[in-house]
């Protein structure tokens, strides 16, 4: 259970630091969250997205068996 909230700990820092990375970067087809939101709308839901990826990966790290 650790490992996975390392995992979510760091893809929580990636949208913290990159939160338009997923725009047409790295998938040929943009997403309905890229298409129905503003740009600056789209940045601040990813990076409450990474927080919440912080958090929850904080409590899998202490938590975790």
């Amino acid at each position: 259970m650790r490992v996975y909230g390392f995992v979510l700990g760091a893809f929580g820092i990636l949208y913290l630091v990159r939160p338009n990375i997923y725009r047409r970067g790295i998938w040929k087809k943009t997403s309905v969250a890229q298409r129905t939101l503003s740009p600056k709308a789209y940045v601040w839901i990813m990076r409450a997205v990474g927080t919440a990826f912080i958090i929850a990966g904080i409590y899998f790290v202490a938590f975790g068996k």
